[in-house]
This record gives structure tokens, sequence and C-alpha cells, in this order.
């Protein structure tokens, strides 16, 4: 699912809706199927306002645009085809949505009524974007079966050794919000630390993990995107310096070593850790040799 991270943030945004959709369409129950309606016409939406952003439409007019009529109008003319059976359904699909939303009817859709649009509107999603999110669905629900054993094995060992093993001196450090499978950012992080010694060696510094959720080696542009969320939750939590460490088995691609080391490691340090060929990629500077310390177990 490479694609994914090559997509324009209203792209991506409109794949992580539906996915949401279809989590809660999972769970079955009247609140759930409720919101799983809302969630996906917000879905249908997003998408088609990222299709004209696609197209060169400049932002202010996307903006401008207040109704989906309209905004499938603008598609069309850009070039987006949909049938008169699909607008005929995304139609019903929204204004059931309008008339549950603003409180004019308690009727829920029917389950299948519900699979029906988002099969329409997954096949959209597609059509656009060329990721099926379906598939997408399918690998965030089930990333955490499909980690390499030998990474899920080295964060046991990394999250033993960080409970045991305090920086500088024990009695005058702590750890906060030590967590698996924690949400920041709209990242899945597999440990997440905040370390925030106490004084005289008050360096508050935040720790991300991210173990590899693909069957292909990490590419560069994973990295790059992981950092920009590692910077935003520095700056989002406070910190003076972030630690992120990516984990995989299965390999690095070499423009992402390469990206590693030569990290500049100001107030981000970068370490791509191999456990089942016990190597470790890092520019050996900064923040970087220092999240090496840290976060390397051999």
């Amino acid at each position: 699912m490479k694609s994914f991270h090559r997509l324009i943030p209203e792209e991506k945004e409109a794949i992580d809706t539906f996915a949401f959709a279809m989590s809660l369409l999972d769970k079955g129950g009247d609140v759930e199927r409720r919101f799983c309606l809302i969630s996906l016409d917000n879905s249908y939406e997003i998408i088609l306002r990222a299709f004209l952003l696609k197209k060169g439409v400049k932002r202010e007019i996307v903006d401008s645009i207040r109704t989906v009529d309209e905004l499938v109008f603008r598609c069309g003319k850009a070039g987006l085809r949909l049938n008169e059976n699909e607008k005929m359904a995304l139609n019903d699909m929204h204004m059931k949505r309008n008339k549950i939303y603003h409180g004019k009817t308690v009727m829920l859709p029917t389950k299948r009524d519900i699979i029906s649009w988002s099969n329409i509107v997954g096949s959209l999603i597609k059509r656009c974007t060329n990721v099926d999110p379906f598939q997408y669905f399918q690998m965030k629900s089930y990333e955490r079966i499909s980690l390499h054993p030998l990474d899920l094995q080295y964060l046991s060992k990394l999250e033993r050794n960080f409970k045991k093993k305090s920086p500088y001196i024990s009695k005058f450090t702590w750890w906060s919000e030590i967590q698996r499978d924690a949400l920041e950012a709209s990242e899945k992080w597999d440990l997440y630390v905040h370390y925030r010694p106490r004084w005289p060696f008050f360096i508050p510094t935040l720790v991300l993990i991210k173990c590899n959720p693909f069957i292909d080696q990490i590419s560069k542009d994973f990295v790059t995107e992981l950092e920009s969320k590692a910077l935003f939750l520095k700056n989002e939590k406070k910190v003076w310096r972030v630690w992120l460490g990516i984990v995989s088995s299965n390999g690095f691609e070499e423009e992402a070593i390469i990206r590693a080391e030569d990290h500049e490691g100001k107030t981000l340090g970068l370490v791509l850790i191999d456990p089942k060929e016990e190597k470790a990629y890092f520019s050996k500077i900064g923040q970087s040799k220092k999240a090496f310390n840290w976060l390397v177990l051999w």
C-alpha cells in the first residue's frame, strides 16, 4: 500500500474516513450504523473535492462549493464519469444522511443499503486514487496481526528495556504514556514513550517506534511521512526532542537508508532498525546518535 503515501492529504482523508465507516459497520449496532452512514457520505464528499484539487482547480474555488450536487457537476466537467445508477444511489445516500444528521428522521438505513453504497463509494475512491479502500481497511484492521514476528519480539524487548533502564540517574527520571498501539497524529505507533527527565537533567523527550506494516521494504516516502508526524507531535507535546525508530525485519529501500544516514539529527533523531540482520542505519550525529544509544539493543 505504498501508493497511499503518495496521495494528497484530501485523498488520504477520504480513504481513512471510508475505513472508519467500515469499522463502524462491522460493529453492527444502531448507533454505529448511523455514524457509519455519516462517515461514508463525508468520504464521498471529500474524494470529490480531492479530485478537483488534483485536476488543478484552485483551493479557494473548491472550498467555495457548498453542495454535493455542484461538486458532482464540477467533477463531471473535469472528467470524472459517474453513470446514472451511481448518481442515483449516491444521491439517495446523501439525502438519507442529511435527514438523519438534521434530525428529520430516526429511521436508519439497512445494513444492506450501506453495503451497497459503500461499494459505490469505494469504487469511486479507487478510480480517483488508484488505491483500493477496502484493501486499505483490511490492512489497517489486521496490521497488528501482519507484523513480522521478529519486529514484535524486538518491540517487546525494547519496552522491557525502557521500563528497567532509566536515563541518567534513575531516581530523577520517569516515563509517561508508555503505550502499545497508540494512535497519534493519525498514525498507529507501536511504542509511544513520553520521556521527561526531572531536574537537573530536564530534557523532555518523545520516543516513537513504528513497526513495518507492509510485506515490502520500508520506502523513503514512508520514512519522511513518519518524520513529519513525529515533528508535529514534538510541537504538540511541547518536548525538546523526539527519537523516531522504524523497525523492519523486511528491510529498507536504499533511498530510505540514505535518508537515515544523511539525517541532520537536530531536534529529531532517526534510526532504522532491522532485527533480522541486526543492522541499524543512522547518521551518527546529534539526536540520531542518542536515539541509536537507546533504541538499538545489540
